[in-house]
């Protein structure tokens, strides 16, 4: 328990549970996919993960542990390494770690507000959508409402939001592989490489959804 509450136990808490809430976007990219294949399909698609809401109850809330566990995590060690460089006076090298520090504390307020604002609009939708909705679920999706991806104003509010998380992600996952032992010049270098699925093309391919729904690619 004590190595668990320690400054190198949070860190490998915060790594192991980004590298699951990133393997969580990959599934979710891969169901958005479903998109391009039209109404029918993706209809269909939700309609099945909703054939088997109890399973995905768990998934969620287990999902919501983990993101509380990685945000609690997060907060609490840059507050320990904050108190402990005031008590051992500043560097340079000190100094870009803060500042690391202090874009990860601030790209993470940043997603946490795109994640509330998401659960808000997509996740109650399909919810209520259950018991009053007209709407298939591809229609509520693609809305011209404030919220919903067909929304032109909340779309880019959306990019700006990925840009930001994918920014999150690169420092994350060269922090996630130093707490592990990979460097980047080591025969780690490959895991560094493969990281730019998660941090760049992930990312990448949800702004190219919500582009494609806007230039009426996918309507």
């Amino acid at each position: 328990m004590k190595f668990i509450f320690s400054s190198l136990g949070k860190k490998i808490q915060i790594a192991i549970s980004g590298i699951l809430l990133s393997t969580f976007l990959l599934f979710h990219l891969m169901n958005n996919l479903v998109l391009f294949a039209g109404p029918v399909a993706f209809n269909q698609m939700v309609s099945f993960l909703e054939s088997i809401k109890p399973l995905i109850r768990i998934m969620e809330f287990g999902l919501l542990s983990i993101f509380l566990l990685h945000i609690w995590n997060t907060i609490s060690l840059y507050f320990s390494n904050k108190r402990a460089k005031a008590k051992q006076g500043s560097s340079l090298s000190r100094q870009t770690t803060s500042v690391n520090s202090r874009n990860m504390i601030i790209s993470g307020t940043i997603i946490l507000l795109f994640f509330i604002i998401h659960l808000r609009y997509i996740w109650y939708s399909y919810q209520a959508h259950l018991f009053f909705g007209s709407e298939t679920y591809y229609d509520v999706l693609l809305r011209n409402q404030l919220g919903y991806l067909g929304h032109t104003p909340t779309s880019i509010f959306y990019i700006i939001s990925i840009l930001f998380i994918a920014s999150h992600l690169k420092h994350g996952f060269q922090s996630a592989l130093k707490t592990f032992g990979f460097l980047e010049n080591s025969k780690g270098k490959i895991l560094y490489q493969l990281s730019v699925v998660f941090w760049g093309i992930i990312p990448l391919a949800f702004i190219l959804i919500i582009l494609s729904i806007q230039l009426k690619i996918i309507h």
